[in-house]
Parts: C-alpha cells; sequence; structure tokens
C-alpha cells in the first residue's frame, strides 16, 4: 500500500466515524456522551491532521530515496 493511499484510508476513516459520530449523538445526548467526546474524539482530528502531515512528508523522503537509488 502507498503512502498516499495509508493518508486517503485515514482521511476516509476519520470522515466516516465522525459521521457515525453525529447519528449516535442524534439519540446519545447524556452526561457520558459528552464525556466520551471530551475524552476520546475532540483530539482526533488534529491528531490526523498532524499524521496526514507526517505521511506527506514521509512520502516525499521515500520519493528522494527512491530517486537516488535509480
Amino acid at each position: 500500500m502507498s503512502l498516499g493511499a495509508s493518508k486517503s484510508l485515514l482521511n476516509e476513516a476519520n470522515r466516516e466515524l465522525f459521521a457515525r459520530w453525529e447519528e449516535t449523538r442524534a439519540s446519545w445526548r447524556d452526561a457520558k456522551s459528552f464525556d466520551f467526546d471530551k475524552e476520546y474524539l475532540a483530539g482526533l482530528p488534529q491528531a490526523v491532521a498532524t499524521a496526514t502531515r507526517v505521511i506527506e512528508e514521509l512520502d516525499v523522503v521515500l520519493s528522494k530515496l527512491h530517486a537516488d537509488c535509480d
């Protein structure tokens, strides 16, 4: 699997997770749901954005490595 594909899968999984979470929140709106959101989901978009940037940086490094080896 290429890094580009990995990045796409990560972003798609993130979108799917938050779409499902919105559906769930429609029927689960108590203190525990807010705790779950805060504990597990609030920081996730930033973590995914960071991971995406790192994947892009790795892709550049790997491309340079491949070019140097050819």
